[in-house]
């Protein structure tokens, strides 16, 4: 009798050992899934590229309605810093634009899948949105952006601009953006931002 209860007993620890051994197996399809999201959500060289933006700034700014128009200035300071694990770089400008306060908040991230960067701008001067996609060219130590922005004076609200990101060195980077603005003619340089680092 103590025989077939101790065979019985070992025929079900292995019974159970089988089926949480069978529980453990890896789907291949979701194991491939898992890798892909480890790539997709761990920060990568690109990242890096942010990372040596990361500071606290002031900067002096100018910008243009026109081509032939004198530009507005203004002085301000910025905090850019490093968020969600490394993965994300978020600004903070405060300042004063046309005798008025300024605030401005941008974010600016790598995406590993698509290899390209993506940026978003919001500010207290509107309430749209400036959105755009580029990239970083390790020579000239430039990060490019396209992208578009609610503009008021155009009818279908939208206008498009291109960015330039120039890392001089660690303590001094510029900012450029292009576009046709109001005219709508030949591209001219809208906005100059330059930063020293505090």
């Amino acid at each position: 009798m103590k025989r077939l209860l101790s065979l019985s007993l070992i025929l079900s620890l292995a019974s159970f050992s089988l089926s949480a051994a069978e529980e453990k197996k890896i789907d291949p399809k979701n194991a491939e899934v898992m890798a892909k999201m480890k790539e997709f959500s761990t920060p990568a060289e690109g990242h890096k590229v942010l990372a040596a933006m990361a500071g606290k700034w002031t900067f002096e700014s100018r910008w243009w309605e026109s081509a032939t128009s004198k530009p507005h200035e203004s002085k301000g300071s910025a905090n850019f810093k490093m968020i969600l694990g490394g993965r994300y770089l978020q600004q903070d400008h405060k300042g004063k634009a046309m005798g008025m306060s300024y605030e401005g908040m941008g974010l600016t991230g790598y995406d590993t899948l698509k290899k390209e960067y993506n940026t978003l701008w919001i500010d207290n001067m509107g309430t749209g949105f400036v959105l755009g996609k580029g990239n970083f060219d390790e020579s000239s130590k430039t990060l490019t952006d396209k992208g578009a922005f609610t503009c008021p004076m155009e009818k279908d609200h939208s206008a498009e601009y291109r960015g330039e990101w120039k890392m001089v060195d660690k303590k001094n980077m510029t900012y450029l953006m292009y576009g046709k603005g109001m005219e709508g003619k030949e591209e001219f340089k809208m906005m100059e931002i330059v930063y020293k680092r505090k």
